[in-house]
């Protein structure tokens, strides 16, 4: 496969989130439990007892939170803040679909509401959740434009995750996402070398050794169907990220296949989706995506909106911008 130069530096960010909402949506109604019938397209989700809990196309806290991130990035000139980001993550709490956030995000927001730390992220009890590696689009994206400054991304990277989870693992999940994504977008690798080229800049932990699973499944080594199955199944970080990356390797052109893909796996499918979605999306760009995913999708306005002031920041932050006005 060659790599495509003809889709612009702004379409890929919007394709991007775009991609990570779609994803996010189409495996938001896994959350209601094992299904009898595959996912195939938004559908909405209701509690055990009837009561209705999204609307079909409704993203979750994934995306919503990758939203605040976008306000807070924006909002300081192309960096994180952590009290501005951590300010709106309190509002996504006290929000209508508050039940998406992952135990310890939930429990790391309401512990900072009450002490004004948003760098005190915990660490809960099990696997750790893919949620910051889910988020963190904004934050890769911010820093594709210009020359990259590595230390300075792992720098804000950590930020963003430290909001919510502090174990290392945590940070090395969302740190091989975001170097991924900056990967895509500056194509600088092709979609069968991803993983590879991620293993070689992270640490080695428990997400590295999971990428090296979905490595040899890309390489043809491995059950891809078995693989994915396994992968999602854990719910740990790591394991959701090389699930990602797998899906993004095997179909990196057709969305709508890793999308459906991922909303079909156990564990957060929603967050899988999320991040296979956000790699495909910044590899095709916005004008390439489904109209029919874009135009079901709830809050499609809210990224639409957001991402030309994310691209116009990082343009800013990279010195490629210059605002001018005209004289009265």
């Amino acid at each position: 496969m060659s790599i495509d130069d003809t889709v612009t530096p702004s379409d890929r960010f919007t394709g991007c989130l775009l991609g990570l909402a779609i994803g996010d949506a189409l495996g938001m109604p896994a959350r209601g439990g094992p299904r009898a019938e595959p996912i195939t397209g938004y559908e909405s989700l209701s509690g055990p007892d009837g009561e209705h809990l999204a609307l079909a196309g409704q993203f979750t806290a994934h995306t919503e939170l990758a939203l605040c991130l976008i306000e807070s990035i924006v909002s300081t000139n192309g960096f994180i803040d952590p009290e501005a980001a951590g300010f709106r993550f309190v509002r996504v709490l006290r929000a209508e679909h508050a039940h998406f956030l992952d135990p310890t995000s939930r429990a790391a927001i309401e512990l900072a509401a009450e002490s004004g730390d948003y760098q005190a992220g915990l660490v809960g009890d099990g696997p750790v959740e893919p949620g910051p590696a889910a988020r963190v689009a904004p934050v890769a994206l911010t820093h594709t434009l210009g020359r990259l400054n590595i230390e300075l991304l792992v720098r804000e990277v950590m930020r963003s995750t430290l909001l919510t989870h502090a174990s290392p693992e945590a940070v090395n999940g969302a740190l091989a996402m975001a170097y991924a994504l900056n990967l895509v977008v500056r194509r600088e690798t092709l979609p069968e070398m991803l993983i590879e080229d991620v293993l070689a800049f992270i640490d080695e932990d428990e997400v590295a050794r999971s990428l090296r699973v979905a490595a040899e499944s890309v390489r043809g080594r491995a059950d891809p169907a078995a693989l994915l199955d396994q992968l999602a199944a854990s719910g740990s970080i790591g394991d959701a990220v090389a699930a990602a990356l797998c899906l993004f390797a095997t179909a990196p052109d057709d969305i709508e296949r890793a999308v459906l893909t991922a909303a079909n796996l156990p564990g957060d499918a929603s967050a899988i989706g999320a991040m296979a979605g956000a790699l495909c999306g910044a590899w095709i760009g916005a004008r390439a995506l489904p109209l029919s995913l874009v135009d079901g999708l709830e809050g499609r306005m809210y990224i639409l909106m957001a991402a030309p002031s994310l691209y116009r920041t990082a343009q800013r932050r990279a010195g490629l911008f210059l605002q001018l006005h005209q004289r009265p």
